[in-house]
């Protein structure tokens, strides 16, 4: 994954198709750094091929020491279905002063590979440097129902839920996030994941030949 995160502290996921993957691969690439794998949402916990320190409702001392170290520590709180949902503010702030990095994922997706945000989502971080919008292309040709988490939030896909993902659509989802991110564009890098099949990169071709003449940075994953 060619990008640069040398002169970055603070770095959010957003949108669908695999921030889970993109950010730990982050994580192990940076893994010489104090790094804080974290979320303002939920999130699974990551396992130990990429953090090298799991806190589960740490104490601000238990934190403290973790990011004190070399190595990515994932830390949360309890949450249901086995994930770990935000630290408290107070925990969070602290984290973010001890991290010489910060990946977080901020918002969710249910498993799918697009999305489009609710009016609470994403939830960014006070100077965030990069967001990331990742976008599944596993989606392409695929009904919009299946494979768009919240598509009803778009009035022509909630009247015909049928309507099958292409280049376009991608591209609003994609827009849909940086709108709902509300950041300068320069402070986006699209990822476009699940590029498998030839037609799958063709979808990619288009879509980061239109984002790249918008001068919005874009990286085609396998």
């Amino acid at each position: 994954m060619p990008i640069s995160l040398e002169t970055m502290h603070s770095v959010a996921a957003i949108g669908a198709g695999g921030k889970t993957t993109a950010l730990g691969r982050l994580a192990v690439a940076h893994r010489q750094r104090r790094v804080l794998l974290t979320t303002t949402t939920r999130i699974r916990p990551y396992p130990d091929t990429v953090c090298d320190r799991l806190l589960i409702d740490p104490s601000p001392q238990e934190l403290a020491e973790a990011l004190a170290q070399p190595g990515v520590t994932c830390a949360g709180c309890t949450s249901q279905e086995g994930k770990l949902r935000a630290l408290s503010p107070e925990l969070l702030d602290l984290g973010c002063e001890a991290a010489q990095l910060v990946l977080y994922e901020a918002d969710g997706a249910k498993m799918l590979p697009l999305k489009l945000h609710r009016s609470f989502e994403p939830v960014i971080l006070p100077n965030t440097d990069l967001c990331l919008v990742v976008a599944g292309l596993s989606a392409v040709d695929r009904p919009v129902a299946e494979c768009v988490h919240c598509y009803q939030l778009c009035p022509d896909w909630a009247e015909h839920p049928q309507h099958t993902v292409d280049t376009p659509d991608v591209l609003f989802c994609v827009q849909d996030a940086m709108d709902a991110g509300g950041l300068p564009l320069d402070k986006y890098h699209v990822l476009l994941t699940q590029v498998d099949t030839p037609r799958r990169q063709e979808v990619a071709a288009q879509v980061k030949d239109f984002l790249s003449a918008r001068g919005i940075s874009c990286t085609i994953c396998p």
